[in-house]
């Protein structure tokens, strides 16, 4: 094909921030459940060390996951997604164009929960594309949030192939 296409995405950290509030939420409940409970004064203040150190790993978690910018790529026959945090830059997903047999927005959100530890898109489903495709004979999907032009350029080559 010989085509070559570079985007960029930042991750946005509304959903993170969202999730890590309803978390700390739930950390807090246990911490009042084991007051009720009866637990012993020293074994609650250990409790709620252990629980705030587990909230501040998870807000340090979030706060280095949002800094994370995605670059989209389509150089020859080749889709590459890179994932950039500083001076890091990481090759996360690197597929053939004839392996993908689909590229589609899915419409059901529960389908896009399926591959959320694949996920390199800027939110979790605001105008995510879902690509499916082989490898070694096992079927594989990523979302992704490419821009129209992306989508444009990767189903013109799809349909070359």
């Amino acid at each position: 094909m010989g085509c070559i296409y570079n985007e960029k995405v930042k991750r946005s950290a509304t959903p993170f921030i969202f999730l890590l509030i309803l978390f700390g939420t739930l950390l807090v409940l246990i911490s009042i459940i084991s007051k009720e409970m009866g637990f012993p004064p020293a074994l609650r203040t250990e409790l709620d060390l252990v629980l705030t150190m587990i909230f501040l790993l998870a807000g340090y978690r979030v706060f280095l996951r949002s800094k994370d910018v995605y670059r989209y790529s389509i150089i020859a026959d080749d889709l590459l997604i890179h994932r950039i945090n500083g001076n890091r830059n990481l090759l996360v997903a690197k597929v053939k164009l004839a392996q993908i047999h689909s590229l589609e927005c899915p419409d059901k959100k529960s389908e896009l929960l399926k591959y959320l530890n694949k996920n390199y898109s800027e939110g979790f489903t605001k105008g995510a594309y879902c690509c499916k495709y082989l490898l070694d004979g096992e079927k594989k999907a990523f979302i992704f949030n490419p821009s129209k032009g992306m989508v444009n350029k990767l189903n013109t080559a799809l349909k070359a192939l």
